[in-house]
Parts: structure tokens; sequence; C-alpha cells
């Protein structure tokens, strides 16, 4: 799931969105439904329901990766539209929200190619899509919650320069909510629990508890982060150029993100790819994406 467009930064902005998240699932989610779903799913798949074992064992549109989805769609939707709203809240506190009274052309700019992006997926009427734009100058951030609520940073506007690169943002934004990565990652967070929680019991004390769950931040869940982040670039490259956009600006894009610097952090402690794996996976996916730019009517890839 994308907190962050800007890989170098670990700002308050994507612990705000963290947070969201965090609290809207305790309050709408029950811990206890979905660890002994995760336990069933371990312990004996016969023992699912027909419907869990379904949701469960999911697989993700486009590429058709397996994924662990403890969660259905529609409590996965419930919770970001909850988190959304507790973020907009807080926003309008700060005074950073936005407005199109106060801005009207980037406003205008983002409708203009979020509307085209969120076509092209084929999603139009699934969710009730919604966004919102931060007075955050000096932030190069974007989000996407499921539900079909997008965030986006004005200091980002800048970066994207043109519709095709703000095209990159947004096709990337979609993409993470077609795949379900909001989802994905809470079921991902119950199990590294368990699992952290098992630790503690089996070998004793805090200490096993902590150990198991910071390996399983750096061997499970920012490995997975990454490979989130690499399907939503693959997804959104394809919507950006189905919806008329040339794909060959993504590259563009990740040129000019990647001019800003960096933290130093090798790429394993990372939950983003670096720009120039992220570049050379776009060069690898640009035949494909250029087939959608000269021929849009092309359905999307089916499951591979």
């Amino acid at each position: 799931m994308c907190w962050r467009c800007d890989p170098h930064s670990r700002d308050d902005e994507s612990r705000a969105i963290e947070k969201a998240l965090q609290e809207s699932a305790r309050r709408l989610l029950d811990p206890g439904v979905t660890r002994r779903r995760l336990l069933q799913a371990g312990l004996g798949i016969a023992a699912l329901p027909a419907a869990q074992l379904i949701q469960a064992c999911a697989s993700t549109p486009i590429t058709g990766r397996s994924q662990l989805r403890l969660i259905s769609e529609e409590e996965e939707a419930k919770l970001g539209v909850a988190a959304f709203q507790q973020l907009r809240e807080d926003e309008v506190k700060k005074g950073r929200l936005l407005t199109e009274r106060e801005d009207p052309a980037s406003h205008a700019w983002v409708k203009r190619v979020v509307g085209r992006v969120i076509a092209s997926s084929g999603l139009r009427e699934t969710y009730q899509w919604e966004y919102m734009l931060i007075n955050a100058p000096k932030t190069v951030n974007a989000a996407a919650i499921a539900g079909g609520r997008i965030i986006i940073y004005s200091g980002l506007l800048p970066v994207a320069q043109n519709d095709a690169g703000l095209a990159t943002i947004l096709g990337h934004e979609v993409g993470h909510v077609m795949a379900h990565h909001t989802a994905e990652r809470y079921s991902q967070e119950q199990l590294v629990g368990l699992v952290g929680a098992a630790a503690g019991a089996t070998v004793g004390g805090e200490l096993a508890t902590l150990a198991g769950l910071g390996l399983g931040q750096v061997g499970f869940l920012l490995p997975y982060s990454r490979a989130h982040e690499s399907e939503a670039d693959y997804i959104g490259v394809l919507l950006m150029a189905r919806a008329g956009y040339d794909p060959r600006e993504s590259i563009a894009l990740w040129q000019r993100m990647s001019q800003g610097g960096g933290s130093g952090l090798p790429e394993y402690l990372s939950t983003h790819p670096n720009p120039d794996t992220r570049i050379t996976q776009l060069q690898d996916w640009m035949p494909q994406a250029r087939r959608y730019y000269e021929n849009p009517a092309l359905p999307l890839p089916a499951p591979r």
C-alpha cells in the first residue's frame, strides 16, 4: 500500500496515515476474528467456510499474484473510508486542506487526470472515488487508501510537471486500490503479530517477541511492501497508457524523483524500491504499456 511516492522520506504524513488506518482498524475490525481466520487458514484449510477460503486465498487483478486477505472487500473499503475521513478532519484542523476555491487550477488538473485514469481501470462505479489536496509544498508525496480514496500533497505537483507525470502517480495509486493492498497489509500485520506473540510464548520473554517482530519487518513486511510498490507501478503504467498518457513519461518522472537525493538506506531496509530499480522495471514493461497507449480499447491483462 503506497503511503509515499517519495521513497526517501519517513515523514509525519506517512505516520499520520498509518495511525489513521490503525485506529480505524481498531474501531471497525475485530483482530480476534481475523487472527482466528489466520489460524484456520494455517492449521486446516478444510476447516474454513468457502467464503472465507476464497477471501483468505485471494489473488490480485492483472498480475494474479496470490495474496493473504483476511478481511472482505467491504471491510477493507470501510476501513479506508473511515481513515480518510479522520485524515481530512485532521487536515482541516491544521488548516492545510486545500479547497477548490483556494486553488481551482490544481483541483482542475487533478480532476481531469484522475478521472481518465479511474475510467481506464474499470472501477469508476465500484467505489465513490474521492481525493483531497493537502497544502504541503515541501512534501513530495501521494497516497491511496482502500475504498477509492486518494491523498495528494501539493509538493508533488511541481515534480509531476505535466498531465502524463501526474497520471503516472495517480495510476500507481489507483493500482494500489485495485490490488487491495490495504487488506493485504492489514492481514500481513496480523500474521507478524501472531508470530511474534508465538515466539514470545515459546522462547519466553519480551525480547523473543520483539526479535520475532523485527525479523517479521525486515524479512516479511518490507519485502512485501516493495512488492506492492512494484505491482502498483506495473498496474499504474498500464492504466496511464490506457487513459491516453504516454507511458514513457513515467520513466522521466522517476528520473526527476531520483534527483531529490536519498536517505542512504539500503533497499532491503526500505518500504519502496529505489528509483533506479523502478526505472529499470518500467523500461521492461514499456513495450506492453505502449500497446495500450496505441490501442486503449485493449482489455487489461487477465491474471497471469
